[in-house]
């Protein structure tokens, strides 16, 4: 949730609303959205979920930002996320054909473990 604030001020300017006709759209008090957005304090999953439909955007999206920042925040090696990221653009069975080898190995490294 360390990005959260940045996230909701961004999202809330994209879509333009000013902190006070979002907080009235939401039902909190001006000050309130106003630590939020400096990540003073955190919203109820309930002010959460209204903030996220009123913005129109996944709960997901308001906490973790657009999906490729929160892999990043997963998976710290870049060439990796480099290469799941060019995964995407592959048809359907290419990227089924990419999992199965990838499971394959990964199958293969656990039992390798297990045995050693």
């Amino acid at each position: 949730m360390q990005n959260f604030g940045v996230n909701l001020k961004r999202f809330r300017t994209e879509k333009g609303f000013s902190q006070e006709a979002f907080a009235a759209e939401i039902g909190v008090h001006v000050t309130n959205l106003s630590k939020y957005e400096r990540n003073k304090s955190i919203p109820s999953l309930e002010i959460a979920e209204k903030m996220a439909n009123v913005l129109d955007i996944s709960l997901d999206q308001l906490v973790y930002g657009e999906h490729n920042q929160k892999a990043q925040m997963q998976i710290k090696d870049s060439e990796l996320l480099q290469l799941f990221n060019k995964t995407q653009q592959l048809s359907i069975e290419q990227k089924n054909t990419v999992m199965d080898l990838l499971s394959a190995f990964l199958l293969k490294a656990n039992l390798k473990q297990q045995l050693s």
